[in-house]
């Protein structure tokens, strides 16, 4: 696409920019009865063509290929319209107009680069390997260190058997854009088509660790383990992919479900912990509040919610959540065991004591309340309270 997540905060300024020249433009142009019916019609297009890239950015991709339609019948000689018009497409899925559009943009302009990997990508996406490699390889070659085009001309190469190319083109991607996961896959899969299988485990293990829930580095890692012998670990990693890929289906279907039956509170609370389970912990936040929304006395949400925003790295939010919940529900003692995580994680140890504590003493029997309670203790120095709670966990944790 046009723009890339660097510059997304540089986006939001242009897009405020734009919101205001457009509640501002029926003023402008009700002033405008001197200008030419030209200079009319220019301000016709640069309105259009603001409003739908505003649009865009917004996610509204039919109201912003109204609005850069309208604009491109006004003026069709520019070859951004043609650009943003792709761009549009491809968040449609429009594959065939994004082909289309960008041959408009590269007939006014050639070296538009990316209207070269846009186009590369369109045709990637119909199966059109030889036709993607050449528009890749200008963009490329405009562009040597465009690390979207390197990796998708690697993953056309990969689709032609053209495995030592895809090879080294990936690993110029690699280097570029170290946190692909799709990079590392990739490049996994071009040297184990070659027989290179530590190299690749080595490829699948590094797109695992950046992505764990991706179901395919799995097959990929399970697969050179079978090749090299190791049938123990290579079966592990084939039973992994198997669950990962009922969890992707079981999770498209409850999204089919909530967005048809945005009140149905228990497909919610499934899709929720799916989230979790997937590690897609900001749709689970979102999930999780719409859960509270409908069902405000459930603990089980502010639970869920409080995990979620732990797991992103906000303890703040998620002890305010379960603040909440205790109010609601003072007496569950898991609520205060996680609010003491919560604590440990924004260093306030005295406080992540006293919700251990408060948790021990309402479920004395839980051996993980206790575990929790030792390690604090441990941390500030308390030797005996801390010897004492492992004993007590330990002791739980033999039981029958």
């Amino acid at each position: 696409m046009l723009v890339n997540p660097k510059t997304m905060v540089v986006l939001s300024k242009v897009v405020r920019m734009i919101s205001i020249f457009w509640s501002n433009f029926v003023f402008i142009y009700s002033f405008a009865v001197g200008q030419t019916n030209a200079d009319l019609q220019h301000l016709k297009h640069v309105a259009h063509l603001d409003h739908g890239i505003r649009l865009m950015f917004q996610g509204s991709i039919p109201g912003a290929l109204d609005e850069l339609e309208r604009s491109l019948a006004i003026e069709p000689d520019h070859y951004e319209i043609h650009h943003y018009l792709a761009m549009a497409y491809e968040e449609g899925g429009r594959w065939n107009s994004v082909i289309l559009a960008t041959a408009k943009s590269l007939e006014l302009k050639p070296n538009n680069v990316e209207a070269l990997y846009l186009r590369g990508k369109a045709f990637f996406n119909l199966g059109k390997w030889e036709e993607a490699s050449k528009a890749l390889q200008k963009a490329i070659d405009y562009a040597p260190r465009h690390a979207r085009a390197l990796k998708t001309l690697g993953k056309t190469q990969i689709q032609r058997r053209q495995f030592v190319e895809a090879s080294s083109i990936l690993s110029k991607a690699s280097e570029l854009n170290p946190l692909s996961t799709i990079t590392w896959y990739y490049l996994g899969m071009a040297n184990l088509n070659q027989g290179n299988y530590k190299e690749a485990i080595l490829h699948f293990e590094k797109s695992i660790q950046l992505a764990p829930t991706f179901p395919q580095s799995h097959h990929g890692l399970g697969t050179a383990y079978l090749r090299i012998g190791e049938r123990g670990k290579g079966q592990e990693e084939m039973l992994q992919f198997q669950q990962l890929q009922k969890d992707a289906t079981e999770h498209e279907r409850l999204s089919r479900l909530t967005q048809a039956e945005p009140e149905n509170i228990e497909a919610l609370d499934e899709l929720a912990k799916l989230s979790m389970k997937r590690e897609n912990y900001p749709l689970a936040v979102k999930t999780f509040q719409r859960c509270i929304e409908l069902d405000p006395r459930d603990i089980s949400h502010y639970l869920g919610l409080s995990h979620a925003f732990m797991s992103l790295g906000h303890p703040i939010p998620s002890k305010d959540t379960l603040l909440h919940a205790i109010e609601l529900s003072p007496n569950q003692s898991i609520l205060y065991n996680t609010l003491g995580s919560a604590y440990v994680m924004m260093g306030d140890i005295s406080k992540a004591i006293q919700s251990f504590q408060k948790a021990v003493g309402l479920d004395p029997e839980i051996p993980f309340y206790h575990l929790n309670l030792a390690r604090v203790y441990e941390k500030t120095g308390h030797i005996k309270k801390a010897a004492e709670h492992y004993q007590a966990y330990e002791s739980l944790v033999e039981q029958p």
